[in-house]
């Protein structure tokens, strides 16, 4: 009987621990939280108009309607266009940094030379007196900023981590 126990119990804490090795987790400033499974396919579209058109992969699905009054879809309209500008802090790499009379010239090919390898991460071409900068992406935390310029390393060798006000990032 005692030997049974045992067994089981031995059974459960394996499948336990093999369970919990399997969760996903990602680095949030020297600590750690799971990571949740996020569907870029719909970042940036309305969801609304997306349900009621039928296309593409989803038209073997059938066809959503949404029966709204149009005030609410105005409503929707006008506080993403109200809160489209506004900034939060945040975290950027600048990979260039200059204020050598070639520093503008400079500062638009690295910035351009960018956008070419790297579509859809933003970049940020400023002049703060003397200085050219150049800085990329939109990071909510230091340490999605610190994978990145860990992946930019090679190509900018000079980058480095700049807390700033950025654009709210897609989720």
């Amino acid at each position: 009987m005692k030997r049974t126990i045992v067994i089981m119990l031995a059974m459960t804490l394996l499948a336990v621990s093999a369970f919990a090795q399997n969760d996903v987790t990602f680095e949030v400033d020297s600590t750690y939280a799971a990571q949740n499974a996020v569907d870029s396919t719909l970042a940036g579209k309305d969801i609304f108009r997306v349900l009621s058109e039928s296309h593409g992969y989803y038209s073997h699905e059938g066809k959503v309607e949404i029966d709204q009054p149009q005030s609410v879809a105005r409503a929707m309209s006008a506080h993403i266009a109200a809160n489209a500008d506004k900034k939060m802090t945040g975290y950027r790499v600048r990979i260039f940094f200059d204020n050598q009379q070639t520093a503008r010239a400079k500062s638009e090919s690295v910035a351009s030379a960018f956008r070419a390898q790297h579509p859809g991460v933003g970049v940020y071409r400023e002049y703060e007196n003397p200085y050219f900068k150049v800085t990329v992406g939109d990071f909510r935390t230091k340490s999605d900023a610190r994978k990145f310029l860990n992946s930019i390393k090679g190509a900018y060798p000079s980058g480095f981590i700049v807390r700033e006000k950025i654009n709210y990032p897609i989720l």
